[in-house]
């Protein structure tokens, strides 16, 4: 985060007092080699963006891997460099920067039929939550004089819930 305020051109410490309490957490994916073909259309994980100020992944490179929207609207494989990790940006993010970094669109694909067998694939992600109580508004500069921000303020736990609320099924009638 101290990286990103730099580069936001922030004081290094700016989202200090947001993340000395973060609700973060580190889950572990696997995708198990699948023993059937998918069914057309089917994926591993459907498009989503996460819901945090950033996620961090480590991979393996297997076939039927991660993928990201481009800024044409088109799905690219994410090249797995060896002893590196993947960084995508979160909603939380895109709140402070009123757009200005998107939230990464991505999804996780099936290997091909003829791969199948060698695609087991273990993830490690970290997913960084500011404090629950963190407020989340437009950063200085993020937003045009004239023009409001493209989100309302909130605040790190009450977009959260409503992340988490809003992709509940309902329950069948």
């Amino acid at each position: 985060m101290a990286m990103f305020a730099l580069a936001l051109d922030l004081p290094e410490d700016f989202f200090a007092d947001t993340i000395d309490r973060h609700i973060s957490r580190l889950r572990v994916r696997n995708y198990p080699a699948p023993t059937v073909p998918p069914k057309p259309g089917q994926l591993r994980a459907g498009a989503h963006c996460d819901y945090g100020s950033l996620t961090i992944l480590r991979t393996k490179d297997k076939p039927g891997g991660l993928q990201v929207m481009n800024t044409e609207g088109e799905w690219r494989d994410v090249p797995i460099v060896p002893d590196c990790f993947i960084v995508n940006i979160g909603e939380l993010m895109a709140r402070w920067t009123n757009d200005t970094w998107k939230a990464t669109l991505h999804r996780v694909v099936n290997p091909p039929q003829e791969k199948a067998a060698i695609s087991r694939r273990l993830s490690l992600i970290f997913f960084h939550n500011p404090n629950y109580d963190a407020p989340v508004a437009a950063l200085p500069r993020t937003v045009r004089p004239g023009e409001a921000p493209k989100y309302p303020p909130t605040t790190s736990g009450e977009h959260l819930r409503a992340q988490f609320v809003r992709t509940q099924v309902a329950p069948a009638a």
